[in-house]
């Protein structure tokens, strides 16, 4: 791909951050859900959930070499065993090929490519992975995540690049990997995810979004003994820390994010 192209790209992205205003979101019930009804849920006192944030991109940053996914890890302790077992759940959004097409506005088939794979394709396109977390988070935060990922995986959506324009924008079928993401967000609509920010740039502002909201259990600490446990220590990842605000977890202000939601759509 030519250094033009990349810069073709990016007039597309800015003519189109009008655009993100008005452009439909993908019908996640993630979306729906009341976060008052999940601080009703009952959590088991040996089950604990953390996330992790993926970016990667080359070195020119290439739209067609960038990636942005998430991986959230449901721990249980069991009495007998030394270690908790995981569940681990993914998403990463990519095109049934695997291969990116960013000046393409139409939806085509979409992948949810569980988290090794994702890795080794990322390394296979000479993509330089950064990773933040191991956070942990609490449990309706984490509940969210896997109803967004079975919506994801239920073959409703697809994939389109650049989803503020065309054909995803005008019918809400179709996201981009960042979108996959942060389409369950009950507060912010996709302009605030501005796609000018892609790789490791977007992963570092969905980081920024998730710590500005009360779902962390004491970040920006993180917990490093997933990572050999997830088999990540095998691979070239760059760790990146958060340095910045943080809103930590309280019911109050989970009830606060409700009020604001009802208000919004009204």
């Amino acid at each position: 791909m030519s250094r033009a192209v990349p810069l073709v790209v990016l007039s597309v992205v800015l003519c189109a951050a009008g655009c993100a205003l008005t452009a439909k979101k993908t019908p996640t019930p993630a979306d729906d859900i009341r976060s008052a009804d999940l601080l009703q849920t009952p959590v088991p006192p040996n089950e604990r959930y953390y996330v992790l944030f993926f970016g990667s991109n080359d070195r020119t940053r290439r739209p067609a070499y960038t990636h942005t996914w998430a991986t959230v890890v449901r721990a249980v302790e069991t009495p007998g065993c030394t270690e908790p077992t995981l569940e681990v759940h993914t998403i990463s959004w990519l095109p049934a090929t695997l291969e990116i097409h960013p000046l393409r506005f139409a939806v085509e088939p979409g992948t949810n490519v569980e988290l090794h794979a994702t890795i080794a394709h990322s390394l296979a396109t000479n993509q330089e992975i950064a990773m933040w977390g191991p956070y942990e988070i609490w449990h309706g935060s984490a509940h969210r995540f896997l109803v967004q990922k079975a919506f994801m995986e239920s073959g409703e959506v697809g994939y389109q690049c650049i989803d503020v324009v065309g054909e995803a924008a005008r019918n809400g079928n179709g996201c981009d990997c960042i979108h996959a993401i942060t389409d369950m967000d009950p507060m912010y609509p996709r302009w605030r995810y501005p796609l000018a920010f892609y790789g490791q740039q977007a992963t570092a502002n969905l980081v920024r979004r998730v710590m500005h909201a009360p779902v962390t259990i004491g970040a920006p600490a993180t917990h490093d003994w997933l990572i050999p446990r997830l088999g990540l220590d095998r691979y070239p990842i760059e760790r990146r820390e958060y340095r910045g605000r943080v809103v930590p977890f309280s019911p109050e202000k989970i009830l606060e994010l409700d009020a604001r939601q009802a208000r919004r759509q009204k």
